[in-house]
């Protein structure tokens, strides 16, 4: 007899229907002819500076993963990993919960697979973790009083500071548990501050980016509105609940600057262009793959 539920795979499955759910129940209640007029009045030098500074935003990211390959031991050009990192991004970009992002990970290039997924799980948590602590840094403006909002701000920073300072310990308990670490490869001298740095600068990249995009729209929004949906839609892109964000983004980003006083057609003409920004990373991760050679585009069994 047939079971009354779905296995695991079918129902990860039917969760990537919830955003294009979404978007389509979205587009029946909006005029899409506005939400067609507001992308049309788009200014294009905003536009296309978003869109070139997809290099510098990935080079730094690949700089970043470089680095964790050396504390592992592992050497490649900046070149390489770029190639490498940019396919993988791209691939990320349009898959659910960004599975694609661990290809890189297979690449004759990284020599050992536990060591290409295991700095690509360090790489995606650099992120994870400066998303939380932009998330948390955020939720504290919806503090009324001023002097708890600082100490609220002074207690993410603590607690921030405690966790860089343990990282070591909390990594070795870790690797206790999860025997796939290859801990008995990381090397003493590690980069962990460039890494960090990389982070914080990636992050400031993606940010301009955003704004470029509201810059393009010319939406009312000040720096601290632009913040705030950038983090929402950077938190969104990392649940399993659609493809390249679209549904749950436009959900978002309507709600939100709806109460910043920016109309339904604005706020999902802002979405559609974030949309635009992840298809022009994969247009490029397809075109790297397309230039790579046959050799690095081939993955380890």
């Amino acid at each position: 007899m047939r079971s009354s539920t779905l296995p695991g795979k079918d129902r990860h499955r039917w969760l990537r229907l919830v955003g294009p759910a979404i978007a389509i129940l979205l587009l029946s209640r909006l005029d899409v002819h506005e939400i067609a007029g507001a992308i049309a009045k788009v200014s294009y030098g905003p536009l296309l500076w978003s869109l070139a500074l997809v290099v510098p935003l990935f080079a730094v990211k690949a700089w970043r993963w470089r680095l964790l390959l050396m504390d592992y031991g592992r050497r490649i050009s900046l070149g390489e990993a770029f190639a490498l990192y940019t396919i993988s991004a791209g691939a990320g970009a349009l898959t659910p919960g960004a599975v694609g992002d661990f290809w890189k990970s297979f690449s004759p290039s990284v020599a050992e697979r536990s060591v290409g997924l295991w700095t690509s799980v360090l790489d995606r948590l650099y992120d994870i973790a400066f998303l939380v602590f932009r998330g948390v840094a955020v939720a504290t403006g919806w503090i009324v009083s001023r002097e708890r909002r600082i100490e609220a701000l002074a207690a993410l920073v603590a607690a921030s500071a405690a966790l860089w300072l343990a990282r070591g310990p909390i990594l070795g308990m870790l690797g206790r548990f999860v025997r796939a670490i290859p801990l008995d490869q990381r090397a003493e001298n590690r980069h962990e501050m460039g890494a960090t740095g990389a982070t914080l600068v990636a992050s400031a990249i993606a940010i301009v980016r955003f704004a470029l995009l509201v810059r393009a729209l010319d939406l009312p929004l000040g720096w601290t509105q632009v913040l705030v949906a950038f983090t929402l839609t950077s938190g969104v892109a990392a649940l399993p609940l659609s493809v390249a964000g679209v549904g749950t983004r436009d959900l978002l980003l309507l709600g939100y600057l709806r109460g910043c006083g920016v109309p339904s057609a604005a706020a999902i003409a802002l979405s559609s262009l974030c949309l635009l920004l992840i298809l022009w990373n994969g247009a490029v991760a397809v075109c790297l793959w397309v230039a790579a050679p046959r050799a690095r585009r081939q993955t380890q069994p």
